[in-house]
């Protein structure tokens, strides 16, 4: 196989004046040109740059880490608050759930209950699940943990303290129905 000397001569040209182009050989007559070209350093004379500097001093680049809010309650009432919801609303909807977190959370913040998560959880009477033992069947989820979470931060009923499956309940006034609970007020 022979190779044509045209062939040869067209490479070395594209390779000549890439080169040139590229290593910025090629210079303008235009006067403009040349003058904006003298403004920038050449890359063959700037300060070699390590990119861990860089990094360093750049404040947009650090890794951003979210931090958890500060929530008024333990883990572990967040965890008991989840797990009496689990129990009171596993086949509810999500409103109904957060309804049901809302009910312990005013009762804490209400004179007339007591004042720890624990003391209104194991309040005689107050919850089925606490005393039917079917919250020896349930188990914390991670969803319903976040549900308590959110709710710490901004509630979605501040009114409920009360509620009953199937029907209202003789105490407190009767607010609305999610799904199979009818929540009440304080009277």
């Amino acid at each position: 196989m022979r190779i044509k000397p045209r062939a040869i001569a067209a490479v070395l040209c594209m390779i000549f004046f890439v080169g040139f182009a590229v290593c910025g050989v090629v210079r303008s007559t235009d006067k403009e040109t040349s003058e904006i070209k003298q403004s920038y350093p050449v890359l063959a004379e700037a300060e070699p740059v390590i990119i861990a500097d860089l990094l360093m001093e750049s404040p947009n680049l650090t890794p951003e880490v979210k931090n958890e809010p500060d929530y008024p309650l333990t883990q572990e009432e967040i965890d008991l608050i989840a797990l009496v919801t689990m129990g009171e609303a596993e086949g509810e909807t999500e409103l109904g759930k957060r309804l049901v977190i809302d009910t312990i959370l005013n009762r804490i913040d209400h004179p007339s209950f007591p004042d720890t998560v624990y003391d209104v959880i194991y309040q005689p009477n107050q919850f089925s699940v606490m005393w039917n033992s079917r919250i020896d069947r349930c188990y914390v989820m991670p969803e319903i943990v976040e549900l308590v979470k959110e709710e710490l931060l901004e509630r979605t009923n501040y009114d409920c303290v009360f509620f009953m499956a199937g029907g209202y309940s003789k105490y407190g006034e009767p607010l609305f129905q999610e799904c199979c609970h009818y929540f009440s007020s304080y009277d």
